[in-house]
């Protein structure tokens, strides 16, 4: 009897593909507050979809739906998935701004959930569910939700803020610190988007006086920043000038159509 081989045995042994197709990025766009991430994404036009998780959005045009809990954004994708299938799914970028709301609704289901489990209980954040079960709860319904956008033939932006915080390569000695910019997000409730992201990329601004200079999207992580990619082909700093419609243009040009 000859030896099986591993196709017989049902393994699909080809490799999975390098891609730096447009349509497969999942990025984080961090950055202060009013540094202009949203305009940015917004100077793709109609092809870029904008799940819009708060209010604000008044001050730049934009395609999209309002979405203001766990139910909303559900539907949202459900209808996103239903264009797709129907074959009319015109977008190439879709954008959750920003990415915190989200956070809130996946918390604010998770404890729903734990008080529908746990009835007797005071459940009123997802650390009162016990013994971590709230955390792996939770952790599994980001991935879930995150993972329901894959079949959307489109790039994933999730648009978060960042804050600056003192840090200390030695946490016995606080008189040699130093300020690092990290996405607002702890890494219990951040740890999952972290995961998903191919791209941590920070949108940073110059200022002279109360007026912006000049901006930059920075790809690599440094001791007062955190950002990072996966590929190769993104330069640690891209320039960005004062018209969004030319930034946006120059920075797809780092991937593939």
């Amino acid at each position: 009897m000859a030896t099986p081989t591993l196709k017989d045995l049902g393994f699909d042994i080809t490799p999975q593909e390098i891609s730096n197709k447009w349509i497969d990025q999942k990025i984080v766009l961090a950055g202060f507050p009013k540094v202009g991430k949203t305009s940015f994404l917004a100077a793709n036009g109609e092809k870029t979809w904008f799940l819009r998780c708060e209010s604000g959005f008044n001050h730049v045009r934009t395609s999209g739906m309002d979405v203001r809990d766990f139910a909303d954004f559900d539907n949202a994708v459900n209808k996103l998935l239903a264009a797709n299938k129907a074959g009319v799914f015109p977008w190439d970028t879709l954008v959750i701004d920003p990415g915190s709301r989200l956070m809130d609704f996946l918390s604010d289901r998770t404890v729903e959930l734990g008080r529908q489990k746990f009835p007797n209980s005071d459940v009123n954040e997802v650390g009162d569910i016990g013994k971590g079960t709230g955390w792996f709860w939770y952790k599994n319904l980001v991935k879930a939700t995150l993972n329901r956008l894959d079949p959307l033939p489109c790039a994933k932006v999730i648009v978060l803020h960042v804050h600056t915080e003192e840090k200390s390569d030695n946490p016995k000695d606080k008189t040699k610190t130093y300020k690092r910019d990290i996405i607002s997000l702890s890494e219990k409730l951040g740890g999952p988007i972290r995961e998903y992201a191919d791209h941590i990329l920070q949108m940073k601004a110059g200022y002279v006086g109360e007026n912006m200079q000049a901006r930059s999207l920075v790809s690599r992580g440094s001791k007062i920043l955190e950002a990072g990619t996966r590929s190769k082909k993104l330069p640690e700093s891209i320039q960005m000038g004062s018209d969004d419609v030319a930034n946006w243009a120059k920075f797809k040009s780092f991937f593939d159509v």
